[in-house]
């Protein structure tokens, strides 16, 4: 009974801020992957999915976009194929960078500076996670700052329970290759685990004079626990947790003319043949997890982690913008020949060199207990959050020669870029759960109280000596109520919804912006739905409506804008849609079934967002000019389907993967779809056609510990455009294979 009891304080430990929301294995023997989704997803209020180890593996897929899009509600746009930086939004926020949704590793902030400038460059590589939790709805209010759409949770390799291994050795399509090994024990009162893991590639675009277009990345992760005796009268662990990741990406921001897409979309042109990304990113933290007394737990956790990121990258060529030169390459055609390296002529070059930081405090309080038929749960935290951004942009002149770039004039540091963003949180909430027979409800309340500091030091003050110094703060504090409620009618079937106040920070204080300072974005939150379960079916329908108050916008070059990072008011707005998802096996109840599994799986979403406003928009993103109430807001997909088909015995799982991205409008407007063609000017173009993609996933367990798999990706070979930004139109990752073998030991 004793160890029961505290199997349960630990598993509650964890459904809030803590070291993790996935809790390792303390109590040896007895725990397993803990979460605070999992399979609770049925009682949580509000919306949690959950996608365990036993998924991902079946998968085989390093790319996380393919993973996440099981999940109604997830808008993924992909970018360079491989699944490196995400663009990910949930129900109708940006995609852009994953910058209005939380992300989170192990339930610490990830994003290089989540506050100050919150575009995720750095992302965790997928293939060292164990499983991935999305939360939306009233149930992720404890995990902001941005709680209008959502949250990601990344879980970590966990530390086993006794002493194992394992190690994973890919190679396929394009070079693309990966390493992975991980060792772990638990001992009497030190656990461990420590894990290697590379990932690869030579990349699937084209340079004429056949230079890498790929990456290599390559992290080590360690995690080292103290903890005191199992029967120990209070108890309680210490846990060491660093990453370390390096990766140096040939990879570019701009695309191709709709021409030459059509001709090669594989091609990349000669004036990108020196874009690369430079980036590291270390973290460490240590936590601290103590049960003092029955029903009470406490779990605190420092954390610090430190990012750089050069993205050096053709800007301009012959005097003319991409975006120029992409809209008119007829009319600039001097430039275009430059640019794809038919024509001699100078290229602007931009070296966008940024270090960020994060590091904080947060512990939280939880206090379980009975009276009657009511069970009681309290949850109280609490976080302090300082992140900044150092970013010098550097522009610098190549010489277009015989197709070869050479360095003519090499800028100085900062005469591009010069400034320095920093922001501070103050975080807290407080939530009760009551539960009462098939019923639970859940009310809470977060607050956040956040100070922005701009610094400008202009493109001429390298040293930073202030003479020509803006600078900006700006500050603010919110309080966020909300309310969730599930009520089970029986084993099969249960209800769930919820409200609460949404919020995402309103970016960093202006000095040039001649808009003025962009209020904090802000929206009241509704869902409303089932879940069925029975015999085997399981169906998921939930409902949701969010009302802005204030929608924002923003001005990067990776969303199409023009760089300055501004935010942009845009008034009310409305995000409303359905989710859908369902699971069976078709051989369920058969006599076959001991063996054989057919399982099939469909997940829906419908998105309609539109401004309710009519504005006029100072830029970025969304363009410029006068947006209309009624106006679709652009980049939301409205219909996105994935299906999943697999043949599963002892020996084999065989999976078949579908996904349909639907008609996506990329800009704002109601009018008739305007889709890229030969006669179409690429200003012109307001919409991406709709495209389906298939993969092929085969698993084969040779013995105990040993399986091979293949994967072929893209079966139908689609060659879609599935994106027009940052820069031009970009192709899915063609027709490939990928051959692999797993050991545990």
């Amino acid at each position: 009974m004793k160890n029961f009891i505290l199997l349960l304080l630990i598993i509650n430990t964890h459904q809030s801020w803590g070291n993790s929301i996935l809790q390792d294995t303390i109590k040896r023997q007895e725990l397993e992957v803990i979460t605070i989704v999992g399979d609770k997803s049925r009682s949580i209020p509000g919306s949690g999915q959950f996608i365990n180890s036993m998924k991902i593996d079946k998968l085989n897929q390093p790319n996380i976009n393919q993973v996440l899009r099981i999940i109604p509600g997830v808008n993924i746009r992909d970018e360079e194929g491989f699944g490196l930086r995400p663009n990910i939004g949930l129900r109708g926020t940006p995609v852009n960078r994953s910058a209005k949704i939380t992300l989170m590793e192990d339930g610490i902030l990830i994003a290089p500076a989540p506050y100050s400038d919150p575009s995720a460059y750095y992302f965790p590589t997928f293939s060292r996670m164990q499983g991935v939790e999305v939360l939306k709805g009233s149930s992720q209010i404890k995990y902001g700052p941005y709680t209008i759409g959502g949250a990601i949770n990344l879980l970590s390799t966990v530390i086993p329970s006794s002493f194992q291994g394992f190690s994973h050795l890919a190679y396929g399509s394009f070079g693309t290759n990966q390493q992975r090994i991980w060792v772990g024990d638990s001992r009497k009162n030190i656990d461990y685990v420590f894990e290697i893991n590379r990932l690869a590639s030579n990349g699937f675009k084209e340079l004429e004079n056949g230079d890498n277009t790929g990456f290599d990345r390559r992290d080590v992760m360690g995690k080292l626990r103290w903890h005191t005796h199992e029967d120990a009268s209070i108890f309680q662990s210490v846990t060491l947790k660093f990453v370390s990741s390096s990766e140096k990406g040939n990879e570019t921001y701009l695309g191709l003319t709709y021409n030459d897409f059509i001709k090669n979309p594989i091609r990349r042109y000669a004036g990108t043949q020196k874009d690369l990304l430079d980036l590291n990113h270390q973290h460490i933290s240590i936590s601290h997890s103590i049960l003092p007394s029955k029903g009470l737990s406490i779990n605190s956790t420092g954390y610090y982690s430190n990012t750089f990121r050069d993205w050096g990258r053709v800007n301009a060529a012959g005097g003319q913008s991409l975006n120029s030169i992409l809209q008119n390459p007829d009319a600039l055609a001097t430039a275009y020949q430059i640019l794809t390296g038919r024509a001699t002529g100078n290229l602007d070059f931009q070296s966008a060199a940024r270090t960020y930081f994060s590091k904080g405090f947060q512990t939280n309080a939880q206090y379980l207990f009975t009276t009657g038929e009511m069970t009681h749960k309290i949850q109280v935290g609490i976080r302090y959050h300082e992140d900044q951004a150092d970013r010098y942009a550097t522009r610098s002149i190549y010489t277009m020669t015989n197709g070869t770039m050479v360095l003519t004039t090499s800028g100085v540091k900062g005469n591009q870029e010069n400034q320095l963003r920093k922001g501070r949180s103050l975080a807290t909430f407080l939530n009760y759960d009551l539960s009462i027979k098939g019923l639970k409800v859940s009310p809470g309340i977060r607050f956040e109280k956040i100070n922005f500091d701009f610094q400008n030091y202009g493109n001429a003050d390298n040293a930073r000596m202030g003479t020509a110094l803006k600078t900006a703060e700006n500050g603010l504090a919110i309080l966020l109520p909300g309310v969730g409620f599930n009520y089970r009618f029986n084993e099969s079937f249960n209800i769930l919804g919820g409200i609460h106040r949404g919020f995402s920070p309103p970016g960093m204080p202006s000095v040039t912006s001649s808009t003025g300072q962009a209020k904090m974005e802000s929206s009241t939150n509704y869902e409303l739905g089932y879940h069925l379960d029975k015999g085997g079916f399981s169906a998921k329908m939930i409902g949701f409506f969010n009302n802005y108050a204030n929608i924002l916008g923003s001005d990067n070059i990776s969303g199409g804008g023009a760089g300055t990072g501004d935010m942009f008011n845009a008034g009310k707005a409305h995000v409303q849609g359905l989710e859908i998802s369902m699971e069976y096996n078709l051989l369920q109840g058969r006599k076959s079934s001991s063996n054989f599994a057919l399982p099939i799986s469909i997940s829906y979403t419908f998105t309609d967002a539109e401004f309710q406003e009519t504005f006029l928009n100072g830029g970025g993103d969304w363009g410029s000019g006068l947006i209309s109430k009624g106006d679709k807001i652009p980049f939301i997909t409205p219909h996105l389907l994935t299906g999943n088909i697999g043949i599963t015995s002892k020996k084999m799982d065989i999976t078949l993967s579908s996904r349909y991205t639907g008609i996506t409008r990329v800009k704002t407007g109601k009018d008739v779809y305007i889709f890229p063609n030969e006669k179409a000017k690429y200003s012109d173009v307001n919409a991406l056609n709709g495209f389906l993609l298939a993969d092929l996933s085969v698993n084969y367990k040779l013995s105990k510990s040993f399986t091979a798999y293949m994967t072929l990706n893209n079966l139908t070979n689609n060659k879609g455009i599935v994106a027009n930004l940052p820069q031009g139109y970009r192709p899915n990752m063609p027709l490939n294979f990928n051959f692999g073998m797993k050991v545990k030991f």
